[in-house]
């Protein structure tokens, strides 16, 4: 086997900020992505999420529920990662379609509920095109 095909086993895993207000949900699709091989920080909220954000953690992705508790829901979440955090990828959830526009600027959202092999199909396809070299995550 050549090492052009062989596995880069030199990068860390891509990490995760999983923001789910339902526990029992966040709990174990975290530790489904943790099985799959991804470093998973979890946060109940989005103020739980900046705090994360704001410590600098290498972020590859923040995965939110739109419907987050407290005064900032899962969108404005995702607007403040994509102001203040360039290069880190913005994956949506809800269990509500009817009240979201189907072309969001954040590409698909993931409907509830899904199963951990759609939330994984779903994380690969936004992990697929990384970041620039040089972009801050």
């Amino acid at each position: 086997m050549s090492n052009e095909t062989a596995p880069d086993h030199s990068l860390p895993p891509e990490t995760i900020l999983f923001v789910e207000d339902e526990p029992l949900v966040r709990l174990d699709m975290a530790e489904f992505l943790r099985q799959c091989g991804y470093r998973v920080h979890e946060a109940a909220d989005a103020n739980e999420a900046i705090e994360a954000l704001q410590a600098k953690f290498i972020i590859d992705l923040v995965f939110t529920d739109i419907n987050l508790p407290k005064e900032m829901n899962g969108l404005e979440l995702a607007e403040w990662v994509l102001a203040n955090r360039r290069g880190v990828k913005v994956l949506l959830t809800t269990g509500d379609m009817a009240t979201v526009d189907p072309k969001s600027a954040f590409g698909p959202i993931l409907a509830k509920p899904y199963t951990g092999r759609d939330l994984l199909d779903r994380i690969r396809q936004a992990l697929a095109k990384r970041p620039d070299v040089g972009e801050d995550r």
